[in-house]
C-alpha cells in the first residue's frame, strides 16, 4: 500500500513539474484519481495528505484540492546545496570556488551540476534530478531567460529553495544576486571620458535573453545621454559567431577605432572573443575584471565574488529560517575598476 501510495504521489509531483497542474489549478477528484490510476480512493486520500503536509497542495473543501500558488520556503537546517553553473571562463570557476569556501566553512555539502551544453534546457534537466534526489536548495547561475522559467516557480512550489546568481533575475519565487549594472556602466563611461573619449561603443551580445547584458544595455544609454557632447552607439556581436563571423567583427571595429573612441564590452568573454592581441593603441573597458584582460590592455569593472557568494549561501539559510514568512529579496553589489599596469621597457 505505502508503494502505491507514494507512486501516485510521485505521478501527481511529475504533473505540477511538467506543467500538467499548474500553480493554483484544481486537481481531480479522488475518486476520478483512483480510477484513472486503478487504485483504491484511500490510496489516493493517502498521497494527498503527504502532499499536503509537504504544502504542495491545499485542500479547500467543499470545492476540492488544490496545487498550492504560494512561495514558502522549505524549512529545516541548511545541509547542502546544489550549484547548477557553466564553467567556460575563470569568472564562473571563481564563482564556483567562492561558494565552495563557504560551503566548508559551515560545513554544508556542496554538490556541482554543469549543464553541457550550457543551455536552459540542460540546467532545467539538471534542477529537476537534484530536486527528484532530495536537494532542496539551489543556486542557479541561468543560462538565460526562456519560455520554462515557470518550471522554477513549479520547483519552488514544492519546496525547493531558490537563489538565482548574475545573468537571469527571477521573478518573486526567487532570491536574486548580481552586480549593480547601473553602476558599474556609469562608473566605466565616467572613467573613459576622463581618458578623453568622446565617443563610445558598447559591444553586447544579440540573440541571447541575459537580463544582466540587457542591464547593461541600458546604464550605457542612459549614462550617455546624460553627458554632453559624449556620443554612444551599441554593436551586437551575434551570441554563438563562429570564428570567422568574430574575425570579421572585430576588424571592422577595430578598423573604425581612433584616439577619440573608446570600447565597452558588456562581459570578458565578449572582449576575449573580440581580440586576441594588446590594445596598445586602443583604449578598451569590460564588465568584468581577468588577469587576461590586463593582458590585452583592458581595463576592468571587477565584481566581489566571494561577498555575492557569501550573500547566495546566506539567503538560502534565510529561507531555511523563514518558510511560509520567507519573501523574495533582490540584492546588488558593487565593483570597482582595476586599470591595466603597463610596463613600460
Amino acid at each position: 500500500m505505502s508503494d502505491l501510495t507514494g507512486s501516485i504521489r510521485d505521478r501527481l509531483i511529475e504533473g505540477i513539474l511538467s506543467g500538467e497542474y499548474p500553480p493554483g489549478s484544481r486537481l481531480i477528484a479522488e475518486r476520478e484519481l483512483a480510477e484513472t490510476f486503478s487504485v483504491s480512493r484511500i490510496t489516493v486520500r493517502r498521497a494527498f495528505a503527504q502532499l499536503e503536509n509537504a504544502g504542495i497542495i491545499v485542500r479547500k473543501r467543499p470545492s476540492g484540492t488544490y496545487v498550492a500558488d504560494t512561495f514558502q520556503a522549505h524549512c529545516g537546517e541548511l545541509k547542502s546545496i546544489g550549484l547548477i553553473t557553466t564553467l567556460p571562463h575563470e569568472f564562473s570557476g571563481s564563482f564556483v570556488e567562492a561558494v565552495s569556501d563557504c560551503c566548508e566553512k559551515e560545513d554544508i555539502l556542496l554538490a556541482l551540476g554543469i549543464p553541457r551544453p550550457d543551455t536552459a534546457a540542460a540546467q532545467l534537466r539538471i534542477a529537476e534530478r537534484m530536486a527528484s534526489r532530495g536537494v532542496k536548495n539551489l543556486i542557479v547561475w541561468g543560462a538565460e531567460k526562456h519560455s520554462n522559467m515557470q518550471f522554477f516557480e513549479r520547483l519552488r512550489i514544492l519546496g525547493v529553495n531558490l537563489v538565482f546568481f548574475d545573468q537571469v533575475i527571477p521573478g518573486d519565487y526567487a532570491d536574486y544576486v548580481g552586480l549593480d549594472n547601473f553602476h558599474a556602466v556609469a562608473a566605466i563611461i565616467d572613467a573613459a571620458v576622463r581618458h578623453g573619449k568622446k565617443h563610445l561603443i558598447f559591444v553586447n551580445y544579440s540573440g541571447s535573453q541575459i537580463d544582466s547584458n540587457a542591464e547593461r544595455h541600458q546604464a550605457f544609454e542612459k549614462r550617455v545621454a546624460e553627458y554632453p557632447g559624449i556620443t554612444g552607439e551599441v554593436r551586437s556581436l551575434p551570441l554563438h559567431a563562429d570564428a570567422a563571423a568574430r574575425k570579421q567583427f572585430s576588424t571592422a571595429l577595430q578598423r573604425e577605432l581612433d584616439e577619440n573612441c573608446a570600447v565597452i564590452g558588456t562581459n570578458a568573454p565578449v572582449i576575449q572573443e573580440l581580440f586576441h592581441e594588446e590594445l596598445r593603441k586602443n583604449t578598451v573597458f569590460c564588465v568584468d575584471h581577468l588577469p587576461k584582460l590586463q593582458e590585452l590592455n583592458v581595463t576592468g569593472y571587477a565584481q566581489p565574488i566571494a561577498e555575492m557568494a557569501a550573500c547566495a549561501v546566506q539567503m538560502l539559510k534565510n529561507q531555511c529560517r523563514k518558510g511560509k514568512k520567507w519573501q523574495c529579496i533582490h540584492r546588488r553589489f558593487r565593483g570597482k575598476l582595476i586599470e591595466p599596469q603597463i610596463v613600460t621597457e
